[in-house]
């Protein structure tokens, strides 16, 4: 089981590492959910740990559906990553204002980022049907995964759809990685319930805001027996 973990300088990022993450994701904020960290902070994570970094590109929190000054900032910033750190993979995704995914968008995305990986994020989880944007998603190899909780505010309210989603991408290389809400009184739960091979954890393994080396232990040890 591959625990991917929220963090947001390089601090967190040094003592993630240490306490057992496989891969981090650095955000910016996560009172609105991630968004796109700075510039120079994204190349100190980067060159800080020795695990992956992937890095969330959301310029702002306003919703999912980006004009063309936000699109010139995603752009530059893909650029920026791309040419300048040692980053593992971008964390995007965008909708439009239907709430079907944004494919001219996520297309330009997909040809600027060069051999940066991919993990479209929960904006699939404002979709409209998160069912049909996932299988629409699908339609990219380029995308390795899919950040999601099933459409719901946390991945026990969308078990359901989180279920299709993992058998929907059983025969491709695009994962499911489940994230929202993933605590350690649930993630029996999760586990019992589907079959997947990364998770994404953040205020789950912290106490008072503070990443838990205790909480990172147990959460390895449930894993162990899945």
């Amino acid at each position: 089981m591959l625990f991917e973990v929220i963090v947001t300088n390089v601090a967190e990022a040094i003592l993630a590492q240490q306490y057992g993450a496989d891969r981090l994701e650095l955000i910016h904020s996560f009172a609105n959910g991630g968004l796109s960290p700075d510039k120079q902070l994204a190349q100190e994570v980067c060159e800080a740990v020795n695990i992956p970094v992937n890095i969330m590109v959301r310029p702002h929190a306003y919703s999912f559906t980006y004009d063309s000054h936000a699109v010139k900032k995603i752009i530059a910033e893909i650029d920026f990553l791309r040419e300048h750190t040692k980053t593992n993979a971008i964390v995007f995704g965008a909708l439009n204002s239907d709430k079907t995914i944004d494919h001219n968008l996520l297309k330009l995305v997909i040809a600027t980022k060069g051999k940066l990986g991919l993990t479209f994020h929960r904006a699939i989880d404002e979709s409209e049907n998160v069912i049909e944007a996932c299988s629409s998603i699908l339609n990219y190899p380029q995308v390795e995964r899919i950040l999601t909780s099933g459409g719901g505010k946390t991945i026990i309210e969308g078990l359901a759809n989180l279920k299709k989603m993992v058998n929907l991408t059983q025969n491709c290389a695009c994962q499911i990685l489940p994230g929202s809400g993933i605590t350690l009184d649930n993630i029996k739960l999760l586990f019992a319930t589907i079959t997947v091979a990364e998770v994404h954890i953040g205020t789950g393994v912290r106490s008072n805001s503070q990443l838990d080396n205790l909480k990172f232990m147990q959460f390895k040890q449930i894993a162990n027996n899945y």
